[in-house]
């Protein structure tokens, strides 16, 4: 279903579609820019195949479907890592505009965490999120899905220029600054699905 469903997308080129972990290692790995990997592939575990692969080709960029939160399994990567690597529930991925969204994001470098994950999750106690406002933390939330900032203000209702301060806002108070080796919205991201549950 996945394979049809990716092949009539436009601007999307199906390299390859396997069905286990054992296959998964032949992958071109050098061809490819996304990899969309379950995380129960029955023969292995998709982080585990899914890292084997990065190793092979840093650039490779991961988007992971699991049934299950498997947050904490991302979170568990080391921070190096995660800014590849992108997460879907299953019932997000049964909508063919998330998993195209998510899958193009990950390809411009931008990773994704579900949406609706991503709009349940808490803040921790005494965690750096608690700087934000009200609607600071919603913009935050729907940069860590992946959308863009006219996506943003779209969502909201608000003028881009508006989502543009609140991300600014939301950069400031949690330190974030982009530099040569690192993506603002990426380490953002990254916080958010390190500073809740």
């Amino acid at each position: 279903m996945l394979t049809g469903l990716l092949h009539a997308a436009p601007g999307v080129r199906v390299r390859a579609s396997v069905s286990s972990a054992c296959e998964g290692r032949a992958l071109p790995v050098h061809d490819i820019d996304v990899v969309l990997v379950d995380l129960d592939l029955g023969d292995g575990d998709g982080i585990d195949l899914a890292r084997e692969l990065r190793a092979e080709a840093p650039t490779l960029h991961v988007v992971l479907l699991s049934a299950a939160d498997a947050s904490h399994r991302i979170r568990a990567l080391p921070s190096s890592e995660r800014s590849a690597w992108s997460y879907l529930s299953k019932t997000s991925a049964l909508s063919a505009a998330s998993l195209l969204q998510a899958l193009m994001s990950a390809a411009e470098g931008r990773p994704v965490i579900d949406r609706g994950l991503a709009e349940r999750r808490v803040v921790l106690p005494d965690s750096p999120l608690d700087a934000l406002s009200g609607r600071q933390l919603e913009v935050l939330k729907l940069l860590a899905a992946g959308l863009t900032n006219a996506a943003i203000a779209a969502e909201l209702g608000i003028a881009v220029r508006s989502v543009d301060n609140h991300v600014n806002a939301v950069y400031l108070a949690l330190g974030v600054t982009a530099t040569a080796q690192t993506n603002a919205r990426v380490t953002a991201a990254s916080l958010f699905l390190d500073h809740t549950r």
